[in-house]
């Protein structure tokens, strides 16, 4: 993720009353003696500092490694009272690196300053943040000569000002933003540095940095200066910025959340216009639609539909919206049958029945595990194969219970009829049986049995009803109608804990 990112650059220069061994102690948290005598403490900082580094050329004296000396000797070096004595290198530690990573980050920033032959010394502060989070920052003070023999060059090193200066400072800025992130990225930490300004990222402008007397004249007095009055009036416009992109953060996800809430119900409501008062007028005009879409593969009337709500013929997309009476949506492409919305069993039901219509007797399933089992439970109650999914061992003892309880249902309800009509010779039962179903079941079952030649269902005018009862041209005993009286479906159950 894109993260906070800052470097600050500046010099310590005498003609604005400061000095090296100032700006060390100041880092450090410590106390230090400059090279005219003066001591600078600020041990009352120390408990927001972590470590001092001292980062120096290959072969530089030991001095350089002890900030006291190499500051001592920096000022010393320097004769005009107008001087600069060291280099301002700031740069804000990434939060997502980790305290463990600080200091080899550190080395890995600072390593081309070091290579040009400057000795640094860097120190890690941790402080609390407006936000409540760690604010952790690497202040490095570099110096201005290079180390020549056991001291400092006659000469300031003028190439390293040209480089701090290239297009006002955004060279430097550019290299350290490319370092932190591959070291980033190297580690494994989703960081990514951008040195463009506030202003090309639709940011605030940076928090201005104002001299410690305005702080000591607000404790000593009580009264704010101009100058923290300004500050006080950025960090406040700063919080109201923040505030405000939150606010337009979360209602893009809440528009986000609702165009997709709407065009999810906007594709299950797919449904001819006035569907309500076509229905009333034509009953059997979900049939319809089925028989014309599926043609001559045979089809079903209204009165078998209890699960379905409407179907549509969608001609522009070459395909049938069978909208189910549970919320969920069934879509015949011809060669697919999809499922729109939450997976029930009515709809794994559906779905077998929808392939049974296109005549299919092997079919391969995709999808989610309880889909695939829900799907071939239904698909291998109707005799259709899945020829790519075997069922996992619940929904398998699933089936096993269905078979038995329709094979129970079917044994019960011979019993019944043969107790509740043992008068009736065995044509009349034939009839009564007969009559009891469906003129599909009917058609399907006389198909299926080869008695006689079925009567295509499709010749039946589709305002007419109900398909007139079929009544075979034979006679055959009470004991041979119950081996061949077609099975009665058994009831839905409810299939989501599959």
């Amino acid at each position: 993720m894109s993260d906070f990112f800052r470097v600050q650059l500046g010099v310590v220069s005498r003609s604005e009353g400061h000095c090296a061994a100032k700006r060390s102690a100041y880092q450090a948290c410590g106390s230090i003696v400059a090279h005219d005598g003066e001591r600078f403490d600020f041990t009352r900082k120390g408990a927001e500092h972590v470590v001092t580094l001292m980062l120096t050329p290959k072969g530089a004296p030991d001095w350089t490694r002890a900030p006291e000396s190499l500051w001592q000797r920096a000022a010393a070096a320097e004769k005009r009272i107008d001087a600069q004595e060291a280099r301002i290198v700031d740069f804000s530690m990434p939060r997502a690196v980790p305290a463990a990573l600080w200091e080899a980050c550190i080395r890995h920033v600072y390593d081309p300053f070091i290579d040009m032959g400057m000795a640094m010394q860097v120190d890690i502060h941790d402080t609390p943040a407006s936000d409540g989070a760690r604010n952790v920052n690497a202040h490095g003070l570099a110096t201005l000569r290079e180390i020549d023999g056991d001291g400092f060059a006659a000469r300031k090193n003028r190439a390293w000002n040209d480089f701090f200066r290239e297009r006002n400072g955004r060279a430097v800025r550019e290299a350290f933003a490319e370092r932190l992130t591959a070291f980033c990225q190297e580690h494994g930490i989703e960081y990514v540095g951008d040195a463009r300004p506030n202003a090309e990222r639709d940011l605030p402008a940076p928090e201005p940095e104002l001299p410690r007397w305005n702080f000591e004249h607000l404790q000593r007095t009580g009264e704010m200066t101009e100058a923290l009055d300004a500050l006080h009036d950025h960090r406040k416009r700063r919080r109201q910025w923040e505030t405000a992109q939150v606010e337009s953060i979360e209602a893009a996800l809440d528009l986000k959340r609702l165009e997709d809430h709407i065009a999810e119900r906007r594709q299950r409501r797919l449904a001819p216009a006035g569907l309500a008062e076509a229905r009333a007028r034509k009953p059997d005009r979900r049939a319809a639609v089925l028989r014309v879409w599926h043609g001559a593969r045979g089809w079903i009337d209204a009165e078998s539909m209890a699960a379905i709500k409407s179907t549509r013929l969608d001609v522009a997309r070459s395909c049938l919206w069978i909208d189910l009476r549970d919320g969920s949506t069934l879509i015949d492409s011809g060669d697919v049958i999809s499922l729109r919305g939450r997976l029930t069993w009515t709809a794994a039901l559906e779905t077998a029945a929808a392939a049974e219509r296109h005549g299919w007797t092997e079919v391969t399933v995709s999808g989610d595990q309880a889909y695939r089992d829900a799907v071939t439970v239904a698909c291998l109650l109707r005799g259709i194969a899945v020829t790519n999914h075997t069922l996992s061992a619940k929904a398998q003892a699933e089936l096993d219970r269905l078979v038995a309880n329709r094979a129970e249902a079917e044994r019960a309800e011979d019993g019944r009829r043969e107790r509740s009509e043992p008068s009736r010779n065995s044509d009349d039962c034939h009839e009564t049986r007969f009559r009891s179903l469906s003129s599909h079941e009917i058609h399907r079952w006389i198909t299926k049995r080869h008695l006689v030649q079925a009567p295509p269902l499709d010749d039946i005018p589709a305002d007419q009803g109900l398909a007139p009862v079929y009544k075979p041209p034979f006679a055959t005993s009470r004991k041979k109608m119950k081996s061949e009286t077609p099975p009665r479906s058994s009831s839905r159950r409810s299939f989501e804990s599959h």
